[in-house]
């Protein structure tokens, strides 16, 4: 089967310019647009079989947060890369909490968005720098002992295991609750004794500092 990607913006410029990028790595054999939150949903509901899908937050005909958890409640086995205008570290952590794959700010550089995507497309997640920074992530004199030491310490249990590895993958707290067979009420209660493993207290910070601790890649 042939690889594809869709790129959702309503922005034409921006479109050709991802376009063009995405072209650039050669990884995709097709590369397919749709400027509105209706024509991607009509496009997945014809065929959702897609390597990736690139995200705008700021489509006219959805909110981005409703179209986000949307996309990944709907279709939880689709890796997805926001790519957004705005780019406060609460978006950020919201966008993480509900499942993406990735997040790229509209003021980034194409190099730095076709990384992102090679990154991705690796199966690792792309948090930007900045935004760990702020997270309190940032390399110092000194943190790589203390993560050691940390990483020592984190022993899941079998449960909190499970949910992990959903959680690395941008399953949602709902799709979680369905495929491991529990309330969703009992995801969260999993995913707080897994933050208070990691010393986080959310997504992107659990995948930055497994990331840190090398639990993932």
């Amino acid at each position: 089967m042939p690889s594809r990607v869709l790129i959702v913006d309503d922005h034409p410029i921006v479109r050709d310019a991802l376009v063009t990028s995405l072209v650039s790595l050669d990884v995709f054999d097709i590369v397919e647009t749709a400027s509105s939150f209706q024509e991607l949903l009509e496009k997945l509901e014809h065929d959702d079989d897609y390597q990736l899908l690139v995200l705008d937050l700021s489509l006219t005909d959805v909110s981005g947060a409703d179209g986000m958890l949307h996309i990944r409640e709907h279709y939880p086995a689709l890796p997805v890369v926001i790519f957004s205008g705005n780019d406060s570290v609460d978006i950020i952590s919201q966008c993480f909490e509900n499942g993406v794959h990735g997040f790229v700010s509209k003021n980034s550089s194409m190099q730095v968005f076709v990384s992102a995507i090679r990154i991705v497309l690796a199966g690792s997640t792309y948090i930007p720098p900045s935004a760990a920074s702020l997270m309190g992530f940032s390399p110092t004199p000194g943190v790589e002992s203390e993560l050691l030491s940390t990483q020592e310490k984190v022993r899941f249990t079998p449960k909190q295991q499970e949910v992990f590895e959903q959680l690395i993958q941008g399953v949602p707290n709902k799709v979680i609750a369905r495929r491991l067979d529990m309330a969703e009420g009992t995801v969260k209660t999993h995913l707080h004794g897994i933050y208070q493993l990691l010393r986080v207290s959310n997504r992107a910070q659990a995948i930055l500092r497994s990331q840190q601790l090398q639990i993932i890649d």
